[in-house]
């Protein structure tokens, strides 16, 4: 007996994950993309993300900062950092299990580093940056430091 796609729910989570992942870590969600249904047009899958979004800031007279956090397999988080043009950022991220990693993303949403464990470099713009964290393979635990000179 078949129901009606409209009867189909998908939980927020899921629907952030797949589109998450699929956008940032496409081989890590290539033999699950078969068991996530079509988005209808009504649903806004960009604003969605916004609520799996955390702002990084140092404490006052610092220049560094490091998040603690898990990640599931499949499912990325994102952080969001202002930087000004010129500055150095330095990012690595450390995991027990070895395999999380971490993209850069400027303002523009150019991608400045791809599944790096290790990346500094000169920050094109002011802006906010985007490092989204994910896993190379199954759950991680990870410590990620950032720092900006």
């Amino acid at each position: 007996m078949n129901q009606p796609a409209t009867k189909i729910k998908i939980s927020v989570n899921l629907l952030i994950v797949g589109l998450s992942a699929l956008a940032i870590f496409p081989a890590a969600v290539k033999a699950a993309s078969s068991y996530v249904p079509a988005i209808s047009n009504q649903e806004k899958p960009g604003i969605l993300m916004s609520q799996r979004q955390q702002r990084i800031q140092f404490k006052r007279g610092a220049s560094s900062a490091e998040v603690k956090g898990g990640i599931l397999r499949g499912e990325v988080k994102i952080y969001l950092i202002n930087a000004n043009k010129g500055q150095t950022m330095n990012v690595e991220i450390q995991s027990v299990e070895g395999n999380a990693v971490f993209k850069v993303i400027d303002p523009n949403t150019n991608p400045l580093a791809e599944g790096q464990k290790s990346w500094s470099g000169e920050l094109p713009q002011r802006g906010d940056y985007q490092i989204v964290v994910g896993s190379e393979r199954g759950n991680a635990g990870y410590t990620l430091s950032v720092s900006i000179n």
